[in-house]
C-alpha cells in the first residue's frame, strides 16, 4: 500500500507549490509584486498621520495582565498609547498632543484581536474559487447552512457549467470547475464523494472539488485525464496527487490573486483582527516570494503579520530554515511583519478522518479515505525523526508550534516535548531545560486531550491553541458520528487546560472555519454544537468564562504568538491597535457574541475599518 505523508489537514499544503509554477515566481518578487500590491491600494491612502485621540464613555477593557481592567479612558498619539485611568488623568497626560476626544457613547473598547492561526495564501486562492462550504453566504457566512447536502453543492457547480465563458481557463483554454470548502462530514446525509458522481455532472469539463480541510480532493474522470493521474480511479485524491492535479488546473493572474489577498485581510480587519499569524509560511518552492508577498501586505494592509515557517518532516528541511533564518521575538526590525516560529505537523484532520488515533473512528466501517488506515496516519512513521527535529529547532532558539489533532498523535508530540524539555543526566541542563521551556512551545489544534495529556503538557509548560470551531461546527458529527459520545467528550478542553496553568488561545484555522473573535470566544463560553437539532452543549464542564474567552483572542493569543510586548492589551507603550464594539460581550446579557457589531478597528492610530463607511472610503 501506497502511504502518502498526510500531513495537517489545514497546513500541509499540497496546493501551494503550485503557485510558483506560474504566479508566484522570483522575478515576481523584484517589482511585479510590489506593482500588483500598489494598483491593489491605489484608491486608499497608505501613509496617514496616526491620530492623537482620547476615548471616553464607554466600556474600555484594557485586558492587561495586570492592574486594572477597565478604565475611564484612553489616550493615543503617534500610534502609541499614551495614557489610560481616569479622564481628567488621560487629558493631563494628553495635553502636548492637543487630541481630539471620541465620545463613545456607552459603546465598548478593546484591544485589537489577534488571529493565531490561519494560513493566509491558501484562503486568498480559495476566493477565487466556487464556494462549496457549508456555512451560509456574507453577512451570516460565520452559520451552519442546516441544509447543506451533495445536492445544494451539485446545484452550484451545475450552475456555473452553464455559464461556461465564466469558467477559469487552463494554459490550454479549457474551462474548468474550481469548487473549495466541500465538507461531506457536515452534510444533513454524509455522502462519500468521488468520480462516478462528479461525472455525473460533467463528463467533459474538469471538476476539482477540495475539501474544507485543504487536505483531500474530489476530481471527476476528466480532471484525472487532464492531470494524467491514473492511479486514483476513486478520484479522491490525497497530497502528492492534488499537487499534480493543481499543476495543470487554472490559476489566477496575479493582479486578482493579489485583490483576494487584499479581501483575506480586509475581512480580517472587518472582524476586529489588528494582528494575524500564518502558521505555515515557506510551503512553496519559492519561499523568498511568499515571505516578501506577506511582508507588502502587513505593510500596506490593515493587520500585523506574524508567522511560523512550514517544515515537511524531513530533517534537510528544517535545517534550511535554521541555517537562513533567525526569529525575530521582539519586533525589533520591524512591528508588522515577523518571523517567529517553526511550524512542525504529527497528523490530519479528524473531520477528514486522517487524524493519528489510538483506536479507529467511530464511522471506519461507513466511511474512510483511500489509501488511509481507520486510525488515521502520522506525518513522522518514525517519531525518533520528530523527536530530533523538535530537539534543533528548540536548541537553537525557535518557538515551535505543533499541529496535533488525533490523541495517538498527541501522545508522541508530547513524548517528544518532554525529552526535549526535561533535565536528565547525559541530555540537557536545569538551565537549558527552563530557557527552552520559555519559548512558549505550542500544541496546535490540541483536539483530544486527556486528563493525563493535559496534566503533562502543564508541567512540561506546553501551550495549547485550539481551534474552537470543532465543538461548535463539527461537535455534532464528533458526538455522534466519527468518535462517538465517550470520545467526543476529550475535545477542546479548554476549561482543564486553564485550570492546569496553561494560557491558551483560540484559532479559526481559516481557511478551515471562518474568521470570527467573538464567534470564537462564544463557541469555548457556550461550547454550543450548532450542528444539533437542539443545540445542546458538548462536555458543558469545558466551557469557560467570558473573560478567558476574551484573553484568548487578545491578550493570551498574543502573548502565543511572541506579540505581547507590542499588541493585546491596552497598556501605555504599546501600539495603538484596537476595536471599538457596539456592545460588550462581557455583558452577560448578550448571548450571540458573533453578532455584536464591529463599528471600528483601528491599526496603530489610524482607523482601518469603519462600519459606517464603504471598504473604498477607508484608508490603509
Amino acid at each position: 500500500m501506497s502511504h502518502d505523508h498526510l500531513g495537517c489537514a489545514c497546513c500541509n499544503l499540497p496546493h501551494l507549490p503550485t503557485l510558483t509554477s506560474g504566479l508566484l515566481t522570483e522575478t515576481a518578487l523584484s517589482g511585479e509584486l510590489d506593482a500588483a500590491f500598489q494598483h491593489a491600494y491605489s484608491q486608499q491612502a497608505q501613509k496617514l498621520t496616526p491620530q492623537a485621540t482620547i476615548f471616553h464613555n464607554g466600556h474600555i477593557h484594557t485586558m492587561a495582565a495586570d492592574g486594572s481592567d477597565q478604565v475611564e479612558a484612553l489616550g493615543i498619539a503617534g500610534g502609541t498609547i499614551i495614557a489610560t485611568g481616569t479622564l481628567h488623568a488621560v487629558r493631563q497626560a494628553m495635553q502636548q498632543h492637543q487630541p481630539s476626544e471620541v465620545d463613545l457613547d456607552g459603546r465598548t473598547l478593546l484591544p485589537g484581536f489577534v488571529e493565531p492561526h490561519m494560513h493566509i495564501l491558501p484562503s486568498a486562492l480559495y476566493k477565487s474559487w466556487l464556494s462549496l462550504t457549508p456555512f451560509l453566504a456574507i453577512p451570516r457566512q460565520q452559520e451552519l447552512d442546516t441544509e447543506y447536502s451533495f445536492q445544494s453543492i451539485s446545484g452550484r457547480i451545475s450552475a456555473a457549467l452553464g455559464q461556461p465563458d465564466k469558467l477559469p481557463k487552463d494554459k490550454k483554454g479549457n474551462p474548468w470547475v474550481l469548487g473549495f470548502g466541500v465538507d461531506p462530514s457536515l452534510m444533513m446525509s454524509w455522502e462519500d464523494i468521488g468520480a462516478s458522481q462528479l461525472d455525473e455532472l460533467s463528463s467533459t469539463v474538469p471538476i476539482l472539488l477540495m475539501n474544507s480541510s485543504g487536505h483531500l480532493a474530489y476530481l471527476n474522470t476528466a480532471a484525472l485525464k487532464a492531470a494524467n493521474i491514473e492511479d486514483s480511479p476513486s478520484g479522491v485524491l490525497t497530497e502528492i496527487r492534488i499537487a499534480k492535479a493543481l499543476l495543470v488546473a487554472p490559476l489566477p493572474k496575479l493582479p486578482e490573486f493579489i485583490a483576494c489577498l487584499k479581501q483575506v485581510l480586509d475581512n480580517a480587519s472587518a472582524m476586529g483582527f489588528t494582528s494575524v499569524f500564518d502558521a505555515g509560511v515557506g510551503a512553496t518552492d519559492a519561499p523568498l516570494v511568499e515571505i516578501g508577498l506577506l511582508k507588502l501586505a502587513a505593510h500596506l494592509g490593515p493587520v500585523r503579520i506574524g508567522a511560523a515557517l512550514f517544515t515537511k518532516p524531513e530533517e534537510k528541511a528544517l535545517d534550511n530554515w535554521l541555517d537562513h533564518y533567525k526569529p525575530d521575538l521582539d519586533n525589533h526590525g520591524d512591528q508588522r511583519f515577523s518571523i517567529k516560529a517553526i511550524k512542525l505537523i504529527a497528523d490530519g484532520s479528524n473531520q477528514g478522518l486522517t487524524g493519528y488515533q489510538s483506536q479507529p473512528y467511530a464511522c471506519s466501517h461507513d466511511h474512510s479515505i483511500p489509501e488511509v488506515p481507520p486510525t488515521g496516519l502520522s506525518n513522522y512513521p518514525d517519531t525518533s525523526v520528530f523527536s530530533r527535529m523538535l530537539d534543533k529547532a528548540v536548541g537553537r532558539g525557535w518557538p515551535v508550534l505543533v499541529h496535533a489533532n488525533g490523541d495517538k498523535a498527541v501522545e508522541y508530540v508530547l513524548h517528544s516535548y518532554d525529552q526535549v524539555l526535561t533535565p536528565r543526566p547525559g541530555g540537557i541542563s536545569e538551565e537549558e531545560a527552563k530557557k527552552r521551556r520559555q519559548l512558549r512551545l505550542r500544541v496546535e489544534h490540541a483536539s483530544l486531550l486527556n486528563d493525563e495529556a493535559i496534566t503533562k503538557m502543564a508541567t512540561l509548560q506546553l501551550n495549547p491553541s485550539f481551534l474552537i470551531g470543532h465543538v461548535g461546527y463539527w461537535g455534532h458529527t464528533f458526538q455522534q458520528t466519527i468518535f462517538g459520545q465517550e470520545r467526543a467528550q476529550l475535545l477542546d478542553r479548554c476549561y482543564s487546560a486553564l485550570n492546569a496553568g496553561m494560557p491558551i488561545s483560540l484559532h479559526s484555522d481559516h481557511f478551515v472555519s471562518p474568521l470570527g473573535p467573538l464567534r470564537m470566544m462564544e463557541q469555548a463560553v457556550f461550547r454550543t454544537m450548532e450542528g444539533a437539532p437542539g443545540k445542546e452543549a458538548l462536555n458543558p464542564g469545558e466551557r469557560i468564562s467570558r473573560m478567558a474567552g476574551l484573553r484568548a483572542v487578545t491578550l493570551d493569543a498574543a502573548w502565543h504568538c511572541h506579540m505581547d510586548h507590542l499588541v493585546g492589551s491596552l497598556e501605555t507603550g504599546k501600539r495603538a491597535d484596537l476595536v471599538i464594539l457596539a456592545q460588550d460581550p462581557l455583558d452577560e446579557t448578550v448571548r450571540k457574541l458573533r453578532d455584536i457589531v464591529v463599528e471600528e478597528t483601528w491599526l496603530a492610530g489610524v482607523q482601518v475599518h469603519s462600519a459606517a463607511k464603504s471598504p473604498g472610503e477607508i484608508a490603509r
